[in-house]
């Protein structure tokens, strides 16, 4: 049976004995994480197209990971929420071994199939459902198992491995993204928490991140749909709504607040000097994505103020 490369010793890590050279390997490697998704770049682009339109239209993305790699989609996701304001019923992840795999290993949980058809089928997925299954290795049942589920109640497939040739997943692989991250042997044969892990992480920091500049959940450098759930958010918020406005951070508050803590609607109603009715109808028109907003109230003639002249000359909270 072939040894997948991350199992695999890398034979400079076996002549290590010092602390100090196991960081000087570290380092060397950090060149190869970057070059795996340099490599993967257009599937990854790709990747957060399909989030995209998942999100933009009434479809869930579904996470499906065991051991590290299930812990890392999870964290991700759970960022979309007061990051994006994304329901936490439109971003589930099915980690194998359950909740109590968050913080333990859960021995045996990534080999059960069966629990991961089971959990896959109470979700009752459609078409309009993206699911996202990482396996660092390739070969861990509960991700490969629940693909095919997936894809015999009809849902998108995107498959995420950093073996570059990853075993045959039991699923007719047909419109299904796969992307194949090589990040080669680990500093410590075995443990995909260290390369595996770090490229996995930046893969879906860039994928999400990207999907939500696709849907205008991010405008100039700033996240425009937050969730403001705390006073660091409420801060932020008021920064935002300031910079892009040129509203004193006082007007901003009572913006917002009037706008019940939609930043692209406090933002559009200044932008149309106070008019919310036109905001609103101009966000609907766009489908939320303010940028595309500021371009037609510029189109028109209208006057929006240099977020980036703004950014450097306001009293800040």
């Amino acid at each position: 049976m072939e040894v997948p490369p991350t199992e695999e010793l890398d034979p400079r890590a076996a002549a290590l004995t010092e602390p100090e050279q196991l960081w000087d390997l570290f380092e060397q490697e950090q060149s190869r994480v970057h070059m795996a998704l340099q490599e993967s770049r257009d599937d990854i682009l790709e990747l957060s197209r399909r989030m995209a339109s998942t999100l933009a239209g009434d479809g869930r993305i579904i996470g499906l990971g065991a051991g590290t790699s299930g812990r890392i989609l999870a964290l991700d996701m759970a960022e979309w929420g007061p990051t994006f304001s994304v329901e936490e019923h439109r971003r589930v992840t099915l980690l194998a071994g359950g909740e109590a795999a968050f913080s333990r290993a859960v021995e045996g949980a990534e080999d059960d199939g069966v629990a991961a058809r089971r959990a896959i089928d109470q979700l009752e997925l459609t078409g309009e459902d993206l699911v996202i299954g990482v396996s660092a290795s390739g070969s861990a049942l509960w991700v490969r198992e629940g693909l095919a589920a997936a894809r015999q109640r009809g849902a998108s497939l995107v498959f995420i491995t950093c073996h570059p040739r990853p075993i045959e997943i039991d699923v007719d692989q047909k419109d299904m993204l796969v992307i194949s991250i090589d990040t080669g042997a680990e500093p410590v044969a075995g443990s995909t928490r260290l390369k595996a892990a770090t490229a996995t992480h930046q893969l879906l920091q860039r994928a999400s991140s990207m999907c939500a500049l696709r849907n205008g959940w991010i405008h100039r450098g700033r996240m425009v749909a937050l969730r403001a759930t705390n006073a660091k958010l409420r801060r932020r918020a008021l920064t935002i709504v300031s910079e892009l406005t040129d509203l004193s951070l006082s007007d901003a508050k009572e913006a917002i607040s009037s706008c019940d803590g939609d930043l692209r609607l406090a933002i559009a109603t200044s932008w149309l000097s106070g008019d919310r009715k036109k905001a609103k109808q101009g966000l609907k028109g766009v489908l939320g994505h303010l940028g595309r907003l500021e371009q037609q109230i510029r189109a028109d003639g209208g006057v929006i103020p240099d977020p980036e002249r703004l950014a450097g000359g306001r009293d800040r909270p």
